[in-house]
């Protein structure tokens, strides 16, 4: 089969518009997951950038309020409670971060081993001896023990740079304090230790103002929830970003034990590093997505790039479809006007032509006969019925004014008006040809209907029986009740033996304007109104017709009315109601 240009043009128009689609589909797909690595990338890196900073700054906070308390070994232990007086007092007036210490203790033990606890009252500036606070936790024998540990041989540098110990229960930050005196025996030194210095955090503020303001300003732009907790399990959250943040994560996108990166600013500033006592119990910062993971966060952003991408693009292939489809609609609708123009001018031009020959004969006096005369009238009220329905059906049609409204509709016996039907299509029919059997039944029930437009539609389907009777010349008119559905209605059927229709022509044959291709070669003349017209008609009224056929064996057309009952009181132009 040889197609037309036209078609192997729009075929290859649609092959390249598909290549194209699942090639930019390809792209969009190869290009995301190319985006999404460079985004984890950026969002890793940015992570990196806001924990590095985040430890950072607390590191140099922790770090230079260690160093603010330094006490050097060779200070006098009768001296040491004005040096740490002095040293607070210098740091209240640089820090801006007064709120990380609320208490400074001391622990002295004098050559006999004896204690005395004080405390500083950070009003008057003064320390007040008292008893171990509640608030320090219960480390007070772990503290005992660790100076119990202390060597005695220690030197003079040891000493000097003898490490803080951070314990969690308090919190607390300790320091030994020691002595350092010449030797009795020897030019060494000798180390002693004489208390301990202990600067009590506020864990309120860490909670509620520090960290919160280290988030938000490490934190605050990158979509991550962050946590600081023990590094051990069982895991203890010390703070929250949200309420919801999985503290007991094996898996966070980012930790830092946070006193590692105070232990590395001391010793890049040459002081004493700080050491937990616990490594389970320090702390340690956590960052993680909310999607769980920053893999799948990404992983999400891609399918939803992906989904949004496939989505434009199906869209895309569906407007291309819809292109063609409306191309092909409007092409296929345009050939439709130029048959119905040429079918509507054939079917004008024959009348038109048969009454100009009918009035130039008895213009011209070739018709004198009284008998040729009423034969040549007979003639133009033909024609002229004709070109009347043709106008009628066409006007109809381009009006759309077939609706319910505009019907008058009543109570009717049907089996009166289809007999007035074959009356008035009896001269028709017998010059035809025709053979016509009709069965109407007696004691019929009421239809509601229009006697006219039953009588039209009825006229048309005799009228498209006569058209495509073929060699066959027989007409058959049934009118009888039936139940359909447990429903009750009268059916009027028209069946002829003519040419028949094929089966994939029947579904369209009720459209406008469609006429079946053997009908056009066979220029069998029409608009392709007829049927149309009949069922907007039968939809108007309430009904509905049918249509089955065979090719080469006739065709069968039903028109179907639902019944009504008629009240006691009502006539012919009552209403009555469906059953």
């Amino acid at each position: 089969m040889k197609w037309p240009a036209r078609s192997v043009k729009e075929v290859a128009a649609i092959v390249v518009m598909t290549i194209v689609v699942f090639t930019l589909a390809i792209l969009q797909y190869r290009w995301t997951n190319q985006l999404s690595g460079e985004e984890q990338k950026r969002m890793e890196e940015a992570l990196d950038t806001s924990v590095k900073n985040f430890t950072e700054e607390f590191a140099y906070d922790i770090a230079g309020l260690c160093q603010s308390f330094e006490i050097n070994p060779e200070v006098s232990p009768s001296a040491l409670e004005l040096r740490i007086v002095r040293q607070y007092a210098d740091w209240i007036k640089t820090t801006s971060r007064s709120g990380l210490v609320s208490g400074i203790y001391l622990l002295q033990t004098d050559a006999q081993q004896k204690s005395s606890f004080e405390s500083l009252d950070m009003d008057n500036q003064r320390f007040e001896r008292g008893a171990w606070p509640a608030s320090l936790g219960s480390f007070e024998q772990a503290v005992a023990r660790q100076g119990a540990r202390l060597s005695k041989g220690m030197s003079d540098r040891q000493a000097a740079y003898y490490p803080w110990t951070f314990y969690e229960g308090g919190p607390s930050l300790v320091r030994p304090i020691f002595e350092v005196s010449p030797g009795e025996d020897s030019p060494a030194t000798d180390v002693r230790q004489v208390g301990l210095l202990i600067l009590q955090l506020n864990g309120s503020f860490f909670r509620r103002v520090y960290l919160p303001e280290l988030a938000d300003r490490h934190f605050g732009r990158l979509d991550f929830e962050i946590a600081v907790r023990t590094a051990g399990p069982p895991y203890q959250s010390i703070y929250l970003s949200a309420a919801d943040f999985p503290v007991a994560t094996t898996s966070p996108d980012a930790e830092v034990n946070l006193f590692d990166s105070v232990a590395e600013e001391a010793r890049r500033r040459g002081q004493p590093p700080v050491q937990s006592s616990n490594p389970a119990a320090q702390w340690q910062l956590v960052a993680q997505h909310p999607s769980g993971s920053l893999g799948a966060a990404v992983s999400g952003y891609r399918r939803r790039n992906l989904a949004i991408s496939l989505g434009l693009l199906f869209i895309l292939a569906a407007t291309l479809v819809l292109i063609f489809s409306v191309a092909r609609r409007a092409e296929h609708l345009a050939k439709l006007q130029m048959e119905f123009v040429a079918s509507v001018s054939h079917e004008l031009c024959t009348p038109l032509a048969v009454i100009n020959s009918a009035v130039e004969n008895l213009a011209d006096g070739v018709v004198d006969n009284p008998a040729q005369v009423q034969e040549y009238a007979a003639i133009l009220r033909d024609q002229g019925g004709r070109l009347e329905r043709l106008l009628d059906q066409v006007l109809l049609v381009a009006s759309g004014s077939v609706e319910r409204s505009e019907f008058d509709l009543r109570p009717i016996d049907v089996g009166p008006v289809v007999a007035q039907s074959l009356a008035r299509s009896e001269p028709i029919l017998r010059d035809a040809g025709f053979v016509v059997e009709n069965a109407i039944a007696e004691d019929l029930p009421p239809i509601k209907a229009d006697p006219a437009a039953v009588n039209t539609c009825v006229e048309n389907l005799i009228s498209n029986a006569i058209k495509y009777a073929g060699e066959k010349q027989w007409l058959g008119v049934q009118v009888r009740q039936m139940n359909v559905n447990s429903h009750s209605e009268v059916q009027v059927s028209v069946e002829d033996k003519g040419i028949g229709i094929a089966a994939n022509d029947l579904p369209h044959i009720f459209e406008p304007f469609y006429r079946v291709q053997t009908v056009r070669d066979g220029q069998i003349r029409g608009v392709g109104l007829g049927l149309h017209l009949v069922k907007r008609m039968m939809e108007g009224m309430g009904g509905q017709i049918t249509a089955s056929s065979q090719v080469g064996r006739g065709t069968c057309f039903v028109l179907h009315f639902p019944t009504v009952e008629i009240t006691e009181g009502e006539n012919g132009g009552a209403a009555g109601s469906a059953t």
